[in-house]
């Protein structure tokens, strides 16, 4: 990947954001879920669930922060968080059709993956280098 402050600034702020909602559903998953309107008190394998893909995305934020920081991981780091907010995102579009919709703050949330997802396409796709495929 060329060396760029946006890219680095992108990957520390989605990073960040990953780090702060896994670890925050990780260590307090009844709490997250609650501010969205979800009940999950007192299922316990619910919880489980939750807390499992909460740190995974805690992994892929340090490793997309990591990104920022190491040349030699810009490039993995960058698709990962474009994979991640893109995929989030249409998850929650493919919900809204066949569900419908969801509490206000999930709509927005959508939104807010899908800039994310798209903001990380582009710039992915502008700074990459063409060597990176070779790598």
């Amino acid at each position: 990947m060329k060396n760029s402050k946006v890219l680095k600034g992108f990957l520390i702020l989605s990073g960040l954001l990953l780090t702060f909602i896994g670890g925050a559903t990780l260590f307090m998953p009844v709490a997250m879920k609650a501010s969205a309107g979800i009940n999950i008190a007192g299922n316990i394998s619910v919880i489980n669930d939750t807390r499992a893909s909460s740190a995974l995305l805690m992994v892929a934020a340090l490793l997309i922060i990591s990104g920022a920081f190491s040349r030699k991981l810009a490039f993995t780091s960058s698709l990962l968080s474009v994979i991640i907010f893109l995929s989030i995102g249409i998850g929650r579009i493919i919900s809204i059709i066949s569900d419908g919709m969801p509490v206000d703050g999930l709509v927005k949330a959508t939104g807010l993956e899908l800039v994310l997802g798209v903001t990380g396409a582009i710039l992915f796709k502008v700074y990459q280098d063409k060597q990176s495929f070779s790598h």
